[in-house]
């Protein structure tokens, strides 16, 4: 069955010296687009990684991912070394330029240059625990998409339904319209020829019906419906070709309806169902 493009997780992995958490929204869209935020390193060192992995699970959508990492014990991320010696050149420069500094102040100034250097290459550990959470991400998120997906199919085949009862119906019933039809032009232009040309008024009267003749456009139809039902069976992006689908539907109905307008309750029903249906198949991969 086919999967929706929207969904949403969120997964939080604790680990011995950090915890690491990654929210997925995925919105609809007609390519594939990521944005990667949170945990500047994460963003700096494993953004190409990331979106390979989005890219392998899937096709279309747009992917708002946010990656944090909680530290549990600082020592083991910080360099305590560098960050005594960032400090006493703060508090010297406090001094020689005689500022009035409070400790709030001189902790701002020493979070920018810890922020400002602290843009080193992520331990290998740390990548690795990074890379499986967002896998389990986006397995979570594919189970999500999946059951999304399977509404929009069952909402998408009572449509369906309709639309096939309907063309049946139309398929029983043309030939009886297309006779009336065809008497009625017969009457009209033997008025106009006269009573004389009763034979040409029949052969005129069968040409012109010919013309308002709906065979093609029902048979073109319950082809697009069957193909339609076999592509909502695969289990694989089909997003674009049933919204193609839906635009050749509507060109079929639409064209019914001109024709033989007799049938219009019925066409007017049956684009309704379809832009439903048009409307829903804009969320699926």
């Amino acid at each position: 069955m086919p999967y929706s493009m929207t969904g949403f997780t969120f997964v939080k992995k604790t680990f011995p010296d950090y915890e690491i958490s990654v929210s997925v929204k995925s919105l609809n869209s007609k390519g594939f687009d990521l944005s990667l935020k949170g945990d500047k390193n994460v963003v700096m060192y494993l953004d190409l990684d990331i979106r390979k992995l989005f890219q392998e699970s899937f096709e279309r959508g747009t992917f708002q991912v946010v990656i944090n990492i909680t530290y549990q014990n600082l020592s083991n991320v910080l360099d305590v070394e560098k960050l005594k010696i960032i400090l006493s050149q703060i508090k010297d420069l406090v001094n020689n330029l005689n500022l009035n500094l409070t400790d709030d102040k001189i902790y701002d100034i020493l979070s920018y240059q810890l922020n400002s250097n602290n843009s080193e290459e992520l331990p290998n550990q740390l990548k690795e625990d990074v890379l499986n959470t967002v896998k389990e991400s986006i397995s979570l998120l594919k189970q999500e998409r999946k059951r999304e997906g399977d509404k929009l199919i069952l909402d998408i085949e009572s449509r369906l339904k309709i639309i096939k009862d309907f063309t049946e119906k139309i398929e029983k019933e043309k030939e009886v319209i297309l006779e009336k039809a065809k008497e009625r032009i017969y009457q009209k232009v033997k008025q106009l020829l006269g009573e004389n040309y009763s034979e040409r008024a029949f052969i005129e009267a069968t040409l012109l019906a010919d013309k308002i003749d709906i065979t093609e456009e029902v048979i073109r139809l319950k082809t697009h419906l069957e193909r339609f039902y076999q592509l909502i069976k695969l289990d694989k992006p089909i997003g674009r070709k049933l919204d193609f689908l839906c635009q050749e539907m509507h060109r079929e109905i639409n064209t019914l309806g001109n024709k033989m307008p007799d049938f219009s309750n019925y066409t007017v029903e049956m684009k309704t169902q379809l832009e439903k249906i048009r409307q829903q198949v804009q969320n699926i991969e």
